[in-house]
């Protein structure tokens, strides 16, 4: 009986928390589908490294900047912050965020890149609530976890692929 309170617990949990990070990232999602923001061209002009931390925990990011042109032929282009995982030279369409801070791309590459995070983040959660299950021997749990699992990694491998 424990082991189902669990389980049930553990999935509710599970729920609550992917509702809360679909709210954090819809915005960006609904950006790359294209129902929020400003369309146009973007071009990527440069993409300049730097470093963040120190020791072991050093990294380097990228901040990329691009030619924005606007598919209202009225406003004038733009030179804007995009995402770090543009190349030089690489042209794609965008929007301009409603913050109008930087350009996300759209098309299959900006959708499938603005889907890899809230899929990744459910699979990591799935993969706990699937794991702590196994801890209980809740076969009911287990089997029902593991089945909520295969869609987000059916996701992630698919924009992986789709983002490389």
């Amino acid at each position: 009986m424990g082991g189902i309170i669990y389980g049930t617990f553990l999935m509710a949990l599970f729920v609550i928390l992917v509702v809360t990070i679909v709210g954090v990232v819809s915005t960006e999602v609904r950006t790359a589908f294209g129902h929020e923001g400003t369309p146009g061209v973007a071009t990527v002009l440069s993409c300049e490294p730097h470093t963040v931390g120190s020791g072991r925990s050093r990294r380097t990011n990228y901040d990329c900047e691009a030619r924005f042109v606007f598919d209202d032929p009225s406003r004038p282009p733009i030179v804007i912050d995009t995402v770090p995982e543009a190349e030089v030279g690489q042209v794609f369409p965008g929007v301009l965020t409603a913050e109008g801070d930087r350009v996300l791309p759209t098309g299959e590459f900006g959708r499938w890149r603005a889907v890899l995070v809230p899929a990744g983040l459910g699979l990591g959660l799935a993969a706990t609530v699937f794991f702590g299950a196994i801890m209980t021997g809740s076969r009911k749990a287990i089997i029902v976890t593991g089945v909520l699992m295969l869609p987000f990694l059916a996701v992630v491998i698919i924009a992986g692929i789709a983002v490389a």
